[in-house]
């Protein structure tokens, strides 16, 4: 009998190998409840070789090729470095009706600290999805970014209060999201909308369902360690790292990324990739430019700390958004912390490591 749960992941060829790192660290964090849900990952037919194929094969891994993409290539994606691809995580349901209660998609510029399948035991309340709420701390935000981010999010149809979510961690109930039919309506949403959604699986979600969706805490998809955010850990432990934007944690240097930022992440990519076929994968993912691109930002980075010439408020506003987001998540209402999937004591916030396995 088919497993009722899965976590599913999205990619094209360049992104095979961050999309393998993710998959087997689920596996390696699943402690001792993989066998109670499938992992699966979808390429194009021509994006893996034989060598991918044994590897996942042997990972217990499944790999599907068969997802089609056709009715989503016509869209228009604005921002250069996304491609049809970004989309594929709105066809999963419908693909896998019947086979699947719920999918965890996630994308793969992630890294994975903790067992991902206590989310399926979340009740989502008869809601289509769950997600973790982003555009809720504005500490560190001037009042025009605040401005331009709301501006944004009215032009969306979102209505205020303005429940904004990141789209790389997805608890999807299959049968709610095929009634509620949000994959046409979101489709629907960016053709009719192309240059409104930059971000156009985020954008259009958060159009389609303004706020109608499951809460999940932070834990489930946090910024990556950096020289500020780190006390943000100390509040909220990690289950998942969501490496956003174009400092990816595969490269180890790049254009405004500090040189020694995400070596731990680094690391475990190199740890991955040691005994596969792909151990010289990473030296290939930077080059000599991308040093001294890294350099220069470091170089301006600390010409700015030595003449005190930060833009005003800036390491203020880093204090105040660390206050801000513990008191968010020793306020805040989330699904998977009043489920006792998350324990909450004071602002901290973790898994709870005894939760109920009913997958």
């Amino acid at each position: 009998m088919s497993k009722r749960n899965a976590v599913c992941l999205c990619v094209d060829g360049n992104m095979l190998i961050p999309a393998m790192f993710v998959a087997d660290a689920v596996k390696s964090n699943s402690l001792g409840a993989a066998d109670r849900f499938d992992i699966i990952l979808f390429t194009g037919p021509d994006d893996v070789t034989d060598q991918h194929r044994d590897w996942m094969n042997n990972r217990g891994i499944i790999h599907c090729q068969s997802l089609d993409v056709s009715g989503v290539r016509d869209i228009e994606i604005v921002q250069e470095r996304l491609s049809s691809v970004t989309l594929s995580k709105l066809l999963l349901a419908g693909h896998l009706d019947g086979k699947y209660d719920k999918l965890l998609y996630l994308d793969a510029d992630l890294t994975i600290h903790d067992d991902v399948s206590a989310l399926f035991s979340l009740d989502l309340r008869g809601f289509a999805m769950a997600a973790v709420p982003s555009g809720r701390i504005w500490a560190d935000k001037s009042e025009a970014e605040r401005i331009a981010y709301c501006a944004h999010f009215r032009a969306l149809g979102m209505t205020e209060p303005y429940r904004h979510i990141n789209s790389g961690v997805l608890l999807i109930d299959v049968a709610n999201w095929n009634r509620d039919q949000i994959a046409s309506r979101a489709l629907d949403f960016i053709r009719r909308n192309p240059s409104l959604c930059t971000l156009p699986d985020e954008d259009a979600l958060n159009a389609v369902l303004d706020g109608r969706q499951t809460e999940l805490s932070p834990v489930w998809n946090m910024r990556p360690f950096g020289r500020w955010r780190s006390k943000t850990f100390d509040i909220a432990r990690p289950v998942i790292v969501h490496y956003i934007g174009q400092a990816k944690l595969w490269k180890r240097f790049s254009g405004g990324k500090h040189m020694f930022a995400h070596r731990s992440a680094y690391r475990a990519y190199e740890d991955f990739l040691r005994d596969t076929p792909w151990k010289n994968w990473l030296d290939d993912q930077w080059s000599f430019r991308d040093v001294l691109a890294g350099i220069r930002f470091e170089a301006k980075t600390l010409r700015r700390s030595l003449r005190g010439s930060y833009p005003a408020g800036m390491r203020a506003g880093r204090r105040r958004y660390v206050e801000a987001f513990r008191q968010y998540c020793a306020d805040g209402r989330f699904a998977d912390v009043e489920q006792g999937i998350v324990t909450r004591e004071g602002a901290l916030l973790r898994l709870k490591q005894s939760w109920p396995r009913n997958t």
